[in-house]
């Protein structure tokens, strides 16, 4: 069957969700992806997952672009975009978990799918085996002396060991990173074949409607028609060209998109962390950045086939905790293997000591503050209303006890030079949480209201919306498997609705 007899998608956004879309859309639809990204790769060093940090910390940021949302406190929180085709899956989304049954339940109940389908799309998408070049592979993180103790000290406190891919129940052991033997894994890697077209360096200012039918799509180059158009610009993307576009209709007299809200409840998870100083040298990344020989040891360890810090992102253990005793799952707290000032040196250091250190990372999972994308003259406003919910920092406050008791209790508390800011932490919580949070660079949120079970959005025919911006809830505490899933589950759906022969 030739192209010209398949029906015609455009895909706005060639991202974590766009790609994996435009993959299973491919052999049903003449579908091409417009991306607005600048490169389509970047140099191969930046391959072993470790690595990717670099891009972050570069002084002239070139693959991914920076802006600050302001907190209450006038407090400047970095938080980062990609500029690669691939999106978030290519510059972050190294930690792995698929998260909660219970939270996806609730998620897939609004577009009539169950776990049975998310299981179909898991297995489908990710693999551990390592030769399985079509899909996103899987391997546990390098474990060393403080990896061991953490994990010790949390069995003798009750927290039994477990997988960190789940998070229905208290649990603790090795995180799960996308990586191959070498290098990353990531949504580029289930693509065999490019039937697909896709652009970069090009962006959709508005869509083409035929009453309420959209028809097409410009950009600032040229018109496309199409017989559909999904929207994959990820939260801010996507909410920014429906707000642009309400905006524009209602010049023209075209109220279509009026009664729909876009950019409403939106959140981010908060990142804590708590550093510590050790009393011994560990391999921590600390004592690597400043010695040469330390960090050409490491290279030739990783490319010689060890399991070595370079095959992940730093973090390396994990717990699940319920720390408000409600039954839910409410914490994950993350071994990683360096101290950090700031975060992604956004303070100007990339770490707090050249001494061996290590941090403990505190992520709220289901964080209760929520807040707005909006628009000024065009120009978009990002406000997640970091700690905006009281309950947000009560919980983080119990993160930081829970910290402290661990870090004082053996045998971790064996290696342990110094907590810093032990003081503050203890007796100033809240204000050591307004301080020192960052993005977790999770947001989600935006549209959630306004599509319905087909993923159309509503009052609409042929416009459809599928990533980040989907999502009510959190699944788990880190949403790079959740986009990669529901635009599998989405992909399956429109198929079937949609078939593209005519």
């Amino acid at each position: 069957m030739q192209n010209n007899s398949k029906k015609k998608v455009v895909i706005i956004g060639g991202g974590t969700a766009g790609l994996i879309i435009a993959n299973n859309l491919q052999d049903y639809f003449d579908v091409i992806v417009i991306e607005k990204s600048q490169y389509k790769k970047y140099p191969k060093r930046f391959m072993p997952p470790l690595m990717i940090g670099l891009l972050f910390r570069s002084k002239k940021l070139k693959y991914m672009s920076k802006r600050n949302f302001i907190m209450s406190n006038s407090r400047n929180i970095p938080f980062f975009e990609s500029n690669i085709l691939g999106g978030a899956s290519v510059i972050n989304g190294c930690v792995h978990m698929l998260g909660s049954k219970n939270s996806w339940l609730d998620i897939l109940k609004k577009f009539e799918k169950n776990y049975e389908d998310l299981i179909n799309s898991y297995k489908k998408i990710y693999s551990i085996n390592p030769k399985n070049k079509s899909k996103i592979t899987l391997s546990s993180s390098h474990q060393n002396i403080i990896d061991a103790a953490f994990i010790d000290t949390l069995n003798q406190n009750g927290i039994p060991k477990g997988d960190s891919n789940y998070s229905d129940f208290e649990s603790c052991g090795p995180i799960n990173n996308t990586v191959r033997k070498f290098f990353r894994t990531s949504v580029l890697s289930t693509i065999r074949k490019y039937k697909f077209k896709y652009c970069i360096c090009e962006l959709v200012e508005e869509f083409v409607f035929n009453g309420s039918k959209v028809v097409g799509v410009k950009t600032n180059l040229r018109e496309i028609k199409a017989d559909y158009v999904i929207l994959s610009g990820g939260v801010i993307g996507t909410c920014k060209l429906l707000l642009n576009e309400n905006v524009r209709l209602q010049k023209q007299g075209n109220d279509i998109l009026n009664a729909l809200t876009f950019g409403k409840d939106i959140q981010d998870h908060t990142n804590l962390r708590v550093n510590v100083l050790t009393n011994k040298n560990f391999g921590s990344l600390n004592e690597i950045s400043d010695n040469f020989y330390q960090k050409i040891i490491l290279v030739i360890k990783h490319f010689s086939g060890k399991a070595t810090l370079m095959k992940g992102t730093g973090a390396s253990s994990s717990v699940h905790l319920d720390l408000d005793n409600d039954g839910v799952i409410d914490t994950r707290i993350q071994v990683v293997q360096f101290s950090e000032t700031g975060r992604h040196g956004s303070d100007g250091k990339f770490f707090s000591s050249s001494k061996p250190g290590f941090s403990l990372s505190i992520t709220n999972i289901h964080p209760k503050s929520k807040g707005i994308i909006k628009l000024d003259k065009s120009i978009d406003i990002i406000d997640p209303m970091y700690l905006s919910s009281k309950k947000d920092i009560e919980l983080l406050q119990l993160a930081l006890s829970f910290c402290l008791k661990l870090l004082r209790s053996s045998p971790i508390n064996d290696h342990i030079l110094k907590i810093e800011n032990e003081i503050d932490i203890e007796y100033n919580s809240e204000k050591y949480i307004i301080d020192n949070i960052f993005s977790g660079h999770h947001l989600i949120g935006g549209t959630q209201k306004e599509v319905n079970s087909n993923f159309e959005l509503k009052g609409t025919e042929g416009l459809y919306v599928c990533d980040a911006s989907i999502f009510d809830k959190y699944a788990a505490s880190n949403i790079h498997s959740s986009v990669v899933l529901i635009a599998d589950i989405f992909s399956n759906k429109f198929i079937k609705r949609n078939r593209g022969v005519r």
